[in-house]
């Protein structure tokens, strides 16, 4: 297996770091790094600055980023807004949409994360909208009926492996007119996302190996041309007349006020040319065979209870009688990294099936074997964790 691990710098800085969080945040290769370096060494110029020889390639190179990221879900320019990250996209979409939608219904799963729930909440809580909480891709479809407006779900989950099937649940959204919002923060490290399957989605660059504080927000253009912006400031605006009356630039810049965070900007475009570079079929055969051969081996710990299955990529699991954020600060103070807890899906306890917290392995592309061996060791000695607590 290729050693992918000499294209991340946090690899050469800490070689003996056993990192298995990646579902909160990836490492950064090479060349996203040096996309930031470059921007602020060769060419630190505000796109205001736009008389002037480095303004237009400025402005020129963040209209082909903006190209590059929506491309990446197939989508068009005039469909992608750069935000601070998928919660920022989340917020900003919740309440776009809740200046449109008064009344009628809107389903989340018990896997959502709390930021593909909460600002909906917040939003239409005021609203003639019922709230519907919903299981396995069978459950979402038969809930989606004539007064469902939006569903707001993810693609990926951050905890338990359901699959739900995009294309099928889209075309049942059409349907019923009902708006499909995708949050795609897991799954577009993974596999393909595309706007071809929702009318909006939602993800950040710092899970795909890119910059932290930025991401996307991707709305279908026959419903952004119906959704007014929620921030305001410099860059948007056309003219201010008298009174409250002014015009904003017919451009995406209208969602985008202010100095946009152009290093980052950058850095983003890096990270979707390095996920091209390396290809999904490379990246989900490499992580599926780690994620089988760190199954089989949690499996072989005494006292183990698992909850994934064999091939997912997040694996949860217990310890019976230790709490799993002593597990995890355990491995965390052997430069062994995993989270515990319930990854801010809080939902799912509802669910009599699940706990109400694990222990969480969530792996990229660079893990290797080596890597499953050192965390599964230091797990089968028991006794250590009696030292530890």
């Amino acid at each position: 297996m290729k050693d992918f691990k000499k294209m991340f710098p946090m690899f050469k800085y800490n070689p003996d770091i056993v990192y298995l969080d990646n579902a909160a945040l990836a490492f950064k290769p090479y060349e996203v790094i040096e996309a930031g370096n470059e921007f602020y060494e060769k060419y630190s110029i505000s796109t205001r600055t736009a008389d002037s020889t480095l303004g237009i390639k400025v402005a020129q190179d963040l209209q082909i980023t903006r190209k590059i990221i929506a491309n990446f879900v197939d989508a068009n320019e005039n469909e992608m807004i750069f935000t601070s990250g998928t919660t920022d996209s989340l917020n900003q979409v919740a309440k776009m949409l809740s200046e449109v939608i008064t009344e009628g219904e809107i389903i989340f799963t018990y896997y959502n994360h709390s930021s593909n729930i909460v600002p909906f909440i917040e939003n239409f809580k005021n609203k003639n909208i019922k709230f519907t909480y919903v299981d396995s891709n069978e459950e979402l479809l038969a809930a989606i009926n004539e007064n469902t407006k939006i569903v707001a779900m993810p693609q990926v989950t951050n905890n338990f492996h359901v699959y739900y099937n995009m294309k099928e649940i889209y075309q049942t959204c059409k349907k019923y007119g009902t708006i499909l919002v995708n949050d795609a923060a897991q799954a577009v490290v993974h596999e393909k996302v595309s706007i071809n399957e929702a009318d909006v989605i939602v993800f950040s660059s710092n899970k795909l190996f890119g910059p932290t504080g930025m991401g996307a927000l991707v709305i279908k253009e026959s419903l952004i041309d119906k959704l007014s912006p929620k921030k305001w400031g410099g860059g948007q605006v056309q003219a201010i007349g008298s009174g409250c009356d002014w015009t904003s630039r017919n451009t995406m810049v209208r969602f985008e006020p202010g100095t946009p965070n152009l290093a980052g900007i950058f850095q983003f475009k890096a990270a979707i040319e390095f996920i091209n570079k390396v290809g999904y079929q490379t990246i989900q055969d490499t992580e599926v065979e780690i994620a089988k051969y760190l199954y089989d081996e949690l499996m072989k710990v005494p006292n183990l209870e698992m909850a994934s299955h064999r091939g997912d990529r997040v694996l949860l699991f217990n310890l019976k009688n230790i709490p799993a954020q002593d597990v995890a600060s355990f491995l965390g103070h052997r430069n062994v990294y995993v989270r515990s807890g319930t990854f801010c899906a809080h939902k799912f306890k509802e669910l009599p099936k699940y706990n109400n917290s694990y222990i969480r392995a969530s792996i990229a592309f660079y893990n290797t074997k080596e890597d499953v061996d050192h965390i599964v060791s230091l797990l089968k000695h028991g006794g250590d964790f009696l030292d530890f607590l």
